[in-house]
């Protein structure tokens, strides 16, 4: 049976988790560069479009979001 701690813990994880999603796809404040800043090849028009204020081509963001995990 869950205790008010567990309770808590869960309420804040499921509520950090809805606030990483309120901003994954924020536009940014900066705008999107037009080459990637890790390997300087030029980001698709279409990309920067879509994602205001990115900075890096999909084959480097794919990297780096492995990376994270």
């Amino acid at each position: 049976m869950p205790d008010e701690i567990d309770r808590d813990q869960e309420f804040n994880e499921q509520r950090l988790e809805e606030m990483i999603e309120q901003n994954r796809f924020k536009p940014g404040l900066e705008p999107s560069l037009l080459h990637c800043r890790v390997c300087g090849k030029p980001i698709p028009e279409k990309r920067r479009q879509t994602l205001p204020g990115v900075t890096t081509c999909t084959e480097c963001q794919e990297k780096l979001e492995r990376r994270r995990r």
